[in-house]
This record gives structure tokens, C-alpha cells and sequence, in this order.
């Protein structure tokens, strides 16, 4: 077998004139697609050579339709990368977040797939798991909570809470699981689940808002060793997505007085200062 050097570099390190392939981690909904070609059993991330006169971008736009017919999506550059075996090539790693796909276009594409995780069968195994765990490392995988993945949001719930047991933390996940208007959200990261976001409709008054309902965060946490890498940022959109689909206008939060890291997180997000209250309590026996 040969041997293969991948590396990744920063977007915009290797020249347009030097790349060759734009290569899309495409993502419809919770799962990401795989395409398997016409004269293959194997599957791929959706990707091509780059044409005579094609920025890498518009080979990305051309591809992706191509293999997937996609119509709506956002795009995004994750890193530049470049494959060694005998002689070096190199590419453009993508993102693709999908909103709607039409029909198949006629292309050496016979069929799709959305799944969550790598497909057994790959035509580059060597290269395509890297490729994808870039975008995982990059971003992480948000997924909706369910009965699946309970135990590790339940046992990180009991990290941001501790002053809850683990079944007390549970009874609390399984009442979320039953509601309409609560859910939760958990970035995956390397098949370990590393946060979770906990989401709720309130149509009561928010301080400081000016619409019904609010979406709320009820909780947000990532592990230590995985801080500072936009993971928070992103279950926060997408639990913001999920309350827009509910109906809201606006996100309320709260934190602790001196949760000083939390507070810069919420500023940093868009969140602006409402209100400062001081609870109070008294033994009456």
C-alpha cells in the first residue's frame, strides 16, 4: 500500500495556482452526505478537481451541486491541505451547511447518503477520515439531544451543576426529552460528546425583553480541555435556530454575579446587560 502524508495548513497558504481539488464536508440537517459514483461500490465526501480558470470557490459551488443538488447552503473554508504520495497535491477543505437539496443533477453520481457518522466503505480511506475530523475539530458536530447520547449529557449536566446527583440530573434530561418546549443540543468531537447546550421557550416576561416568546438558555457548558475553540458559540446558534423555528424573536440568559467568564461570553455572543437582581432568602420557623 502506499504510503500517504497529509497535512493542513491555514486557509489561504497554498496559492490559487497550486490547488487542484476542492473537497466539501456537506452537512443536511443532524447527518453528513456521502456520494457513491456510478463505477464504484465505495463512498466520498463530495469534491473535484479544480477546472482550467476556477477559483477553488467555484469549484467547491460546481461540485457540490453536481454531487449533490444542493440548492441552498452556506459554504465555508475550514483549511487548505495537500496530499503527498510520490508527488505533492494540493486542495481546499469546505463546509458546506445544506437548507435544501433538489434533484440529483445527470453526473457520474449515483446515489446519496446522510448519515451521522464515516460509511464503512470509503474510496480514499486514507485520506477522507482525516478530512472530516478536520471538520469536526474545527467546528465540532452539534446533535439534538435523545435517549441515545443521554448518559454523557447527563453527566455533564452534573459538572455544571454539581449540587444535583447523577439521577436527579437524569429525571431533569428525561423531562426535557418529553417536552415541546424544551431541548438540548451536544457537540460531538471525535465520536466524545464535549458540551451541551440546554433550551426553552418562555412565554412569561424575560427581563429585558420586548417580544413572547423568548428562547432561554438554561444551561451551556464545555469540557475544560476543549474551551476557547467556538464550541460554545455554536450550540448557542444552534439552539438560537431551534428558537427562531419556535417562533422567537429574541434569547434570554442568565448567569451567577461573579461568573466573570460567563458574563464576557455573553457579551462577546451579542448578549446585552438587562438587569441585576440580588435574590434573597430567610428561615421563618
Amino acid at each position: 500500500m502506499d504510503v500517504l502524508d497529509v497535512h493542513f495548513h491555514a486557509v489561504g497558504t497554498i496559492s490559487e495556482e497550486d490547488m487542484s481539488y476542492a473537497v466539501i464536508a456537506a452537512k443536511y440537517g443532524e447527518k453528513w452526505l456521502f456520494v457513491r459514483q456510478k463505477a464504484r461500490h465505495t463512498w466520498e465526501i463530495p469534491g473535484g478537481r479544480k477546472e482550467p480558470g476556477e477559483l477553488v470557490l467555484q469549484t467547491a459551488q460546481r461540485e457540490l451541486f453536481e454531487e449533490t443538488g444542493a440548492l441552498d447552503y452556506r459554504l465555508q473554508s475550514i483549511s487548505d491541505y495537500s496530499v503527498t504520495r510520490e508527488e505533492t497535491r494540493h486542495g481546499r477543505l469546505f463546509l458546506a451547511d445544506i437548507l435544501n437539496l433538489g434533484p440529483l443533477p445527470e453526473s457520474e453520481i449515483a446515489q446519496i447518503i446522510a448519515v451521522e457518522d464515516l460509511p464503512a466503505q470509503l474510496t480514499y480511506p486514507a485520506i477522507q477520515p482525516l478530512l472530516l475530523w478536520k471538520v469536526q475539530e474545527t467546528l465540532g458536530d452539534i446533535v439534538e439531544v435523545s435517549k441515545e447520547n443521554m448518559s454523557p449529557w447527563v453527566e455533564m449536566g452534573v459538572s455544571l451543576w454539581p449540587d444535583h446527583s447523577f439521577e436527579e440530573m437524569r429525571e431533569t434530561c428525561v423531562s426535557i426529552l418529553d417536552s415541546q418546549k424544551e431541548t438540548g443540543f451536544l457537540c460531538r468531537l471525535y465520536g466524545e460528546y464535549v458540551g451541551f447546550i440546554n433550551v426553552s421557550i418562555r412565554a412569561d416576561y424575560v427581563e429585558g425583553s420586548s417580544s413572547s416568546p423568548v428562547g432561554y438558555v438554561e444551561g451551556i457548558y464545555v469540557q475544560a480541555s476543549h474551551r476557547k475553540r467556538g464550541i460554545a458559540k455554536r450550540l448557542l446558534q444552534r439552539a438560537e435556530s431551534w428558537a427562531r423555528s419556535k417562533g422567537c424573536t429574541q434569547m434570554g440568559s442568565d448567569i451567577e454575579l461573579g461568573n466573570t467568564a460567563s458574563y464576557a461570553f455573553h457579551k462577546k455572543v451579542g448578549f446585552q446587560e438587562a438587569n441585576r437582581i440580588i435574590c434573597l432568602i430567610k428561615d421563618i420557623d
